[in-house]
């Protein structure tokens, strides 16, 4: 009985959550949320675009991502739409009324682009996701974690990033194109736009996004782009991947001294000079645990019209100091309380935030 204490304390110190309450790493972060873009939309619906990370997604993500994206916002209703049916990208809408103003959420949802090229890597799985139903069990046995980390993280999240890596990335960008246009077809161009996006789904956006910018000008894919450029105003990147995929853009021997710029820094250097109230804010959300994720170098991508912040946040227990969970802590940054807080009411925190 006399250890008992002794192991009380260690119970309790074994988890730790360091960036709870999340750390800014600049002193004077300030940027809207959701609630002060729904507010600036002059009687219209502030437009936001989420777009998924890697790891196999479908429409249920949307119904879990946006209460928690708008949770702290007072007196605000969801109102849910049916998919719009795609055979490639499938577009999920859902509208938030608030006091301030309606948010109109469209997410875009890739996965199902890489799904049957996934599928080869099913007999290798322990426990079979629902994309494997029905595969022949493994025969083998792993260690508990090794098994759902291979399961998860290796046969099912990492696929994505080597496929679009590889020859499917013209086709996954010719989709996710055809998607932008559908949702980008009926917005108001003086409508401010929110982009929300997780892991690689920020680099298939720009990437596109970049791609349609440079078709014949006047085109319509030329002209949605460029509109869509001009209209954000608040841009979160969560588990932000670019300065690590980045890399397979460029060829060797890598002689320069400064990466050439990648596909964001183009597509924000296309924004015109704009007046103050069009000004873009840039958040990119980072646990240091998350061994896919980067911190966004401000110097490479702030410029006149355009500021850029770094905050750094805890998704899942540290034990011991010595290991958060890699899937955890990749992918559960939109799940996390205070990351939704902070979209959804900005940082000086807005008054009809809960």
């Amino acid at each position: 009985m006399k250890f008992l204490p002794y192991a009380v304390l260690v119970l309790l110190t074994a988890c730790t959550t360091p960036y709870r309450p999340p750390q800014l790493t600049d002193a004077n972060t300030t940027f809207p949320g959701l609630i002060a873009l729904a507010a600036q939309a002059d009687g219209n619906a502030a437009d936001v675009l989420l777009v998924h990370g890697i790891c196999t997604h479908d429409a249920s993500w949307v119904d879990e991502v946006v209460p928690q994206l708008t949770g702290a916002l007072r007196d605000a209703t969801t109102q849910s739409s049916r998919a719009a049916s795609s055979a490639a990208v499938q577009i999920v809408p859902s509208t938030v009324n608030t006091p301030a103003g309606q948010l109109r959420f469209d997410a875009l949802i890739w996965s199902p682009l890489t799904n049957d090229l996934k599928r080869q890597l099913c007999y290798d799985q322990s426990g079979k996701s629902s994309l494997c139903t029905g595969a022949p069990p493994y025969p083998y046995t792993r260690a508990r974690l090794n098994a759902r980390f291979k399961d998860g993280l290796i046969d099912d999240c990492l696929p994505d990033a080597l496929i679009y890596q590889g020859v499917a990335r013209d086709t996954i960008q010719r989709r996710m194109r055809e998607a932008v246009l559908q949702v980008m077809s009926g917005a108001q161009a003086q409508t401010p736009l929110v982009v929300i996006a997780h892991s690689m789904g920020s680099k298939i956006l720009f990437d596109t996004l970049l791609r349609m910018t440079e078709e014949p000008a006047g085109s319509q894919a030329a002209v949605m782009a460029q509109q869509a450029v001009d209209r954000m105003r608040f841009l979160v990147m969560a588990a932000n991947q670019i300065p690590l995929l980045s890399l397979a853009d460029q060829p060797l021997p890598a002689t320069m001294a400064v990466s050439p710029p990648d596909s964001l820094q183009l597509l924000l250097r296309k924004r015109p000079a704009l007046a103050a109230d069009r000004h873009l804010t840039l958040v990119a959300f980072t646990d240091p645990n998350d061994l896919l994720s980067y911190t966004l170098p401000p110097e490479k991508y702030a410029q006149d019209g355009v500021t850029v912040y770094n905050i750094l946040v805890s998704n899942a227990p540290t034990y011991l100091g010595l290991l958060e969970r890699p899937d955890t802590a990749h992918l559960e940054y939109l799940g996390n309380p205070d990351v939704g807080r902070l979209i959804a009411c900005g940082l000086p925190g807005s008054k009809l935030c809960k």
